[in-house]
């Protein structure tokens, strides 16, 4: 199931993300879409993993 959500943006970006949208011919929700999900891989992939296995040592001064 998708979600719906809604954004408020700065006027230059939002003019920004509508000539993009009319650039490739999409919709302006599709071109936010397709913005949000490559925003989000990339900073998946930019992240660091937490160690989980590690634990703190507790004991060094």
């Amino acid at each position: 199931m998708s979600k719906r959500i809604s954004v408020v943006l700065p006027d230059d970006i939002g003019e920004l993300v509508e000539q993009m949208a009319s650039g490739e011919m999409r919709s302006l929700s599709q071109m936010g879409a397709i913005l949000i999900m490559e925003a989000v891989k990339a900073r998946q992939e930019n992240e660091t993993p937490t160690p989980t296995s590690k634990k703190k040592n507790k004991g060094a001064a």
